[in-house]
């Protein structure tokens, strides 16, 4: 595992991450989220979906080198395209990890 998901998979632990697609974008455009990571895998609606919702609401975006799946077994579940992370704390840890 890479540190930048070693780095995700604390953050869930903190309760600092908001998994998924559709609660990561309800998490920007509640103004809770800072960073926004993408699976590389992601499909184009899904990526296009939280680009465009980071975009207009100023949070950045970054798409990792690792699968869904990877990320999804770093958070402890299947699959996982999408995920928010809350703390600006961790969103800087993981940046820097990239």
């Amino acid at each position: 595992m890479s540190k930048t998901l070693s780095y995700i998979g604390l953050c869930r632990k903190a309760g600092k991450l908001v998994p998924g697609t559709q609660l990561a974008t309800e998490a920007v455009r509640a103004g809770k989220a800072v960073l926004c990571v993408l699976s590389c895998d992601a499909s184009d609606n899904t990526a296009k979906r939280i680009k465009d919702s980071c975009s207009y609401h100023g949070v950045g975006c970054v798409v990792l080198r690792s699968t869904s799946e990877e990320l999804g077994s770093a958070l402890g579940r299947e699959s996982i395209a999408a995920a928010a992370v809350t703390d600006p704390g961790f969103a800087e840890m993981i940046k820097r990890s990239l």
